[in-house]
Formats: C-alpha cells, structure tokens, sequence
C-alpha cells in the first residue's frame, strides 16, 4: 500500500512538471543542457585570458599544470587539451601558432602539430563542441622567469578564431 503511493505521488509530481514545461514555450531543454555542459568544463578548465577567439573556448587543460602560473620545466614537452564550441561552422583545420612571452618579449614555441585537420586526427568532435591535443615543447634556452604562453589558432581562411593567453614560470627540472 505505501509502494502505491510513493509511486502515484511520483506520477503526480512528474505530470505537474511536464504540464509546467508544456506551458513555458520558452524553455528550451537542448540550449539548457548546453549551457550546464559549458559551465561545468569552465569549472574545470586552468584559467585563461582570451585574447579574441571568435569561437567560444570551453576549456583548456596543460599536462603537469594544476595551478597558475603553470610550472614548465625547460626541455621538455607539455600537451595542451583545448575543448571548444565553433558555432556550428563544422571547422575541420586549424593552424596553431604559439608564442612564449617574456617581458614583452616574444618567441615562437615549436608545436606539434601545427596544421591540425583530419589527416592528423587532432580535430575531434565532442558533445557540442570540438577538441584538439597538441604537444609545445619548452625549449631549453628560456629564460626561468614568469612569463606568458599566448596561443592562437587561425581557420582555413586564415582568420583567427582561437586566441588565449596562459601565466607560465619556467623552471629548471
């Protein structure tokens, strides 16, 4: 008899709220899960500063770094996770150019691979965005100091469409 009721209190309650969505026209349950979805990865992502991005950059993530300023160890090789959302334009190449920046200073960081399409199967498709891996080797000769990592990505058209900037520390292993 208790069973009955819990389960006829459940049916009541799941009818007032489908009564409750039916009415609000507004209420859009794709675009919700989608913005839950955004808000949770930004949540987890290392802060960043963009610095442009025509795309919607959801979250970035550094091997070997959990805090900011990211500790980079010279001669070694980090792999950055990018998740974001190119707005439905189905983006299938990005070109990747990644500067260190030092007291105003900027150099050019070696990345792998810099031309990311399908052929390198580092663009992939994810639940309303798309994500692509690559590897910044940090070279030997920076300098131990603070510092910026400045990462932008240009389309097939050459426009920029990714830009953020990261606080690092070079150190020494």
């Amino acid at each position: 008899m208790r069973l009955d009721f819990f389960y006829f209190k459940l049916l009541y309650l799941c009818t007032i709220v489908l009564v409750v969505l039916t009415e609000c026209r507004s209420f859009d349950l794709r675009s919700t899960a989608k913005t839950i979805y955004k808000k949770i990865l930004s949540r987890r992502s290392l802060p960043f500063e963009d610095c442009g991005s025509t795309y919607d950059v959801l979250y970035v993530n550094i091997s070997s770094c959990s805090s900011i300023p990211c500790q980079m160890a010279r001669n070694s090789t980090v792999t950055v996770n990018v998740i974001f959302d190119d707005n439905g334009d189905n983006i299938s190449l990005l070109i990747h150019c990644v500067r260190w920046i030092f007291n105003a200073i900027k150099t050019k960081a070696v990345i792998t691979p810099d031309l990311c399409d399908d052929n390198q199967h580092c663009l992939i498709d994810e639940t309303d965005g798309k994500s692509y891996d690559a590897q910044v080797y940090v070279n030997n000769t920076l300098p131990n100091i603070r510092g910026t990592m400045m990462w932008e990505a240009v389309n097939q058209n050459n426009v920029e469409v990714i830009c953020f900037k990261i606080p690092i520390i070079i150190i020494d292993l």
